[in-house]
């Protein structure tokens, strides 16, 4: 995610999830961040 412009739906497409939404609720659970968030602050390292 960090290194792509590819959108968050289409991440979560190929992840193999049916919808953004379901994706992006796990990933906010695991991480603690939303995952445009998680993309923010990554990007923001470099």
């Amino acid at each position: 995610m960090a290194e792509t412009d590819t959108s968050l739906a289409e991440i979560a497409l190929a992840a193999g999830f049916a919808d953004q939404s379901h994706f992006s609720n796990l990933f906010r659970r695991e991480m603690g961040v939303s995952p445009s968030a998680f993309r923010r602050a990554v990007r923001g390292r470099d």
